[in-house]
């Protein structure tokens, strides 16, 4: 008897259970999207143009290697003066180029904003957060034999960046890292960028352009802070968009300026504390959830608002790379 009432028991409470669950309105728990930042970094690459880049070879004979200057792709002259005495290996041990069998000088250069974007070379001071307005971002690295160099102390590179119009108030900002290479943001500014005019090598007319002198090697930015009052400004997406799948820019207009906004592993809100208002800006969001890649964009001016929604439509891989090339 104990034994049918304990069945009728629990077909009753399964029967409830089936009823109380056919009543319900459809539930979806929301599942955290499998970490995919590296995988949206990589999707970025594709976009920096390969002519960005050029690498100068050089093999010691034992005579003083000659004063040359090195013309980038973009125009960009780097002037290699007295170069035995110039860099010296990580170990503090002075290296003559003369003497190094396999002297290579690697560099980069961009005015792009999305080149910027991609190079995770966002435009802000560090520590302090402010905007910076950039002429381009340019890294020089050397190694001899594969070994790296640095500039001995009291060394410089003199640096020519071409632009049409230059302005007032322009420095040479360097690249702070974190110990995982990662920029942390520009630092210093005490160095000017000089406005200069020099002949074209190939044609002989006269360019425009400022003259920094590098005292390191690495990334560095010939740009000045924007000067203007600031208001933070925020981004804020649906909830399955975090900082671990993506990514919110905001691109500048009439300014040479790109800006990432800071986010964490548990918001969705990504914000920029120090926004310079009265600007114009172009804002992005990409980010990719499973094999889904997505955008989101709006434009505004700073000031107008505190705090943006956006909502991303879904994307291909190409329409990423295709929108940032633009920029």
């Amino acid at each position: 008897m104990h034994l049918q009432k304990n069945i009728g028991y629990w077909l009753l409470a399964g029967l409830a259970m089936m009823l109380t669950e056919a009543c319900r309105k459809d539930v979806h728990e929301f599942v955290p999207y499998t970490p995919v930042g590296e995988d949206l970094n990589a999707l970025l690459q594709q976009v920096p143009e390969i002519n960005i880049q050029a690498t100068f070879r050089f093999e010691g004979t034992g005579a003083p290697l000659a004063d040359t200057i090195l013309t980038l792709p973009a125009g960009v002259r780097l002037h290699l003066s007295h170069a035995d005495a110039l860099f010296e290996n990580e170990n503090g041990v002075p290296v003559p180029c003369s003497t190094c069998p396999d002297l290579q000088i690697n560099t980069a250069f961009t005015a792009r904003k999305g080149e910027a974007i991609a190079l995770q070379l966002s435009q802000l001071t560090y520590p302090e957060g402010y905007v910076l307005e950039s002429a381009g971002l340019l890294r020089v690295e050397a190694s001899c034999a594969g070994q790296r160099l640095r500039l001995r102390p009291g060394s410089a590179l003199k640096v020519q960046i071409p632009v049409v119009s230059p302005k007032n108030n322009m420095a040479l900002f360097t690249a702070q890292t974190a110990g995982d290479g990662k920029l942390l943001g520009w630092k210093d500014g005490s160095l000017p960028a000089l406005p200069v005019l020099w002949s074209s090598t190939v044609s002989g007319a006269l360019q425009s352009g400022y003259e920094i002198s590098l005292p390191q090697m690495g990334w560095v930015n010939c740009a000045r802070v924007l000067p203007e009052a600031s208001s933070p400004l925020c981004v804020a997406l649906p909830n399955q968009f975090t900082a671990l799948n993506s990514r919110v820019f905001l691109v500048f207009q009439n300014t040479n300026t790109v800006v990432e906004l800071s986010g964490s592993v548990a918001s969705s809100r990504f914000c920029l504390q120090r926004a310079p208002i009265g600007y114009p800006v172009h804002v992005i969001a990409v980010a990719r959830t499973g094999q889904q890649h997505w955008i989101a964009e709006t434009s505004t001016e700073i000031g107008t608002n505190t705090q943006l929604s956006l909502w991303p439509k879904p994307v291909t891989q190409q329409d990423i790379v295709s929108l940032l090339k633009k920029l």
